[in-house]
């Protein structure tokens, strides 16, 4: 469990949470060769990872094997998508018992403790294995507001949210960030714009999102840095969210031609994204 893994070596870092949700995002993409890259340990026999991540209420196993052919097995019951949503849960501290509802809503019995969860994607095998920590401590009954994510779940808005409204922006599916997000007292005021607003503490950061429609009819200009992709802003949030260095988050925006100094990243600054009619902003502000 001490595994040196070169993205670890050369970022200085111990493994965490951000990598299982990077490694199944590759996955998704079924980009083998930066997994391998990125993960395969020198003293390992063949392509296969084993990663341990220690959460607050679990510990958290996740590995990858190449097999010499595809077996197909009722064993394999999910896909990259949906271990990235419970990996992200986890972490973010969302009730038990919302994670098993979220899983068995899938027709998935994947157990309580441990959860275990697979699936194979061409000749690689994904297996996740959560084992509740003891003792374990239960959430402690927080104060939500009104958007239709927070009454159906019962929980506040995170970084969870934040980064599912970053896929749907991707995705373009407006009217479900809307749905899932928009103030459901604010729904009710025909006159209102419909937009959304969301703020959460992000590891040192206080986030806060807003989206809205806007005009296709002007022109307009992107301020400094730039138009972020939304795959970009996800990868600073989930750095911020381990609390990597802000070296590391200075990097994912450098390595994409954004213009943004170290001093803005340790301090203020703000991501847009603007596709097609709707315009996302993300306005980061250090708190230590």
């Amino acid at each position: 469990m001490h595994t040196v893994y070169p993205v670890c070596r050369s970022e200085n870092r111990l493994l965490d949470g951000f990598d299982l949700i990077t490694v199944l995002g590759l996955m998704k993409e079924y980009n083998l060769h930066e997994i391998w890259r990125r993960y395969l340990a020198g003293d390992v026999q063949g392509l296969n990872v084993s990663m341990y991540v220690e959460a607050e209420n679990y510990f958290i196993e996740m590995h990858l094997q190449e097999m010499h052919r595809i077996i197909l097995s009722e064993k394999f019951n999910t896909n990259p998508f949906f271990m990235q949503q419970i990996v992200q849960r986890l972490i973010a501290g969302h009730p038990h018992e919302l994670i098993i509802e979220k899983i068995q809503h899938q027709g998935i019995d994947a157990g309580d403790n441990p959860i275990s969860l697979s699936c194979s994607m061409g000749n690689i095998i994904i297996d996740l294995i959560v084992n509740k920590n003891e003792p374990f401590h239960k959430q402690t009954r927080l104060s939500y507001g009104n958007t239709f994510v927070e009454k159906q779940e019962r929980r506040p808005i995170d970084v969870y949210d934040f980064s599912s409204t970053l896929y749907l922006c991707q995705q373009n599916l407006t009217e479900t960030i809307f749905r899932r997000y928009r103030d459901r007292e604010l729904e009710e005021n025909e006159t209102s714009r419909p937009d959304v607003n969301l703020d959460t503490e992000v590891g040192n950061y206080h986030v806060t999102l807003s989206y809205h429609l806007v005009s296709t009819r002007e022109n307009r200009t992107v301020p400094p840095p730039g138009n972020a992709s939304a795959h970009t802003i996800h990868q600073v949030l989930q750095r911020m969210n381990f609390s990597h260095s802000p070296v590391l988050v200075l990097k994912e925006l450098r390595d994409v031609g954004l213009t943004i100094n170290l001093e803005q990243v340790t301090s203020n600054f703000s991501l847009r994204r603007y596709i097609n009619n709707t315009a996302l902003k993300l306005n980061f502000k250090s708190v230590s």
